[in-house]
């Protein structure tokens, strides 16, 4: 079921955290999920439908290592589906094509793309009996600090961790945004370092004494 209220994770507990990775399945991806496996931490990674085509292998390699799958869409589409919807667009296919492929996951979670949401885009995907009952968010973000975008510049993944460590003693809990691929930039995509800057950020959250959790510990208040 879609809520009319995004989930963000701001009503975790101190000091707990969930990490999440958007756009993948990547070229990083495979090597995050074995980090973070071999840190007993499970992440949910949101699956778009699109590079999914591109490496169909990786993403049932990650459910293996212990991580969640999420459903976020089918085409990434730039402006989201606030703007599909408008423009006449099927979102329910963009959601049922990319979950067909997620078959296996009990309860599919769901963020939409770029965070874009509104209650006329949940009214459309609760309408449809098969797919609301599968689903269940949107999920997005309590700490974002756009890795994409030291990607961009081609920072060092040590400093764009520095600055998600700041950001998350600020915030204290919550879901963390971070970007295994970037769907709708292939120049920003290939220069991704994902898997560089877990390795950074990991311990140090650890050794500021935060807590990983999965994404199912994240109190869930549904509103239509």
């Amino acid at each position: 079921m879609f809520s009319t209220a995004p989930i963000t994770g701001a009503d975790l507990p101190d000091g707990h955290l969930v990490l999440t990775y958007d756009d993948g399945p990547g070229p990083t991806t495979l090597s995050v999920a074995e980090y973070l496996a071999e840190m007993g931490i499970e992440a949910t990674f949101f699956v778009v439908g699109e590079s999914f085509e591109r490496l169909p292998d990786v993403p049932g390699r990650v459910r293996a290592l212990g991580h969640r799958l999420g459903n976020h869409t089918w085409t990434h589409r730039v402006g989201g589906l606030p703007a599909q919807l408008a423009d006449g667009g099927d979102i329910v296919d963009e959601l049922m094509r990319t979950a067909a492929l997620l078959s296996g996951e009990e309860a599919l979670a769901f963020r939409p793309p770029w965070g874009l949401w509104n209650p006329q885009v949940a009214a459309m995907l609760n309408a449809d009996d098969i797919l609301s009952p599968a689903h269940v968010g949107p999920f997005l973000w309590t700490i974002d600090c756009r890795d994409w975008e030291g990607w961009q510049n081609g920072e060092d993944p040590s400093a764009v961790a520095a600055r998600y460590r700041v950001e998350a003693n600020n915030r204290r809990k919550g879901i963390v945004l971070l970007h295994d691929f970037t769907a709708d930039i292939p120049e920003i995509a290939a220069r991704n370092r994902s898997a560089e800057l877990t390795r950074a950020l990991v311990p140090m959250l650890v050794a500021d004494g935060f807590r990983f959790v999965p994404l199912g510990a994240v109190p869930i208040h549904t509103q239509q």
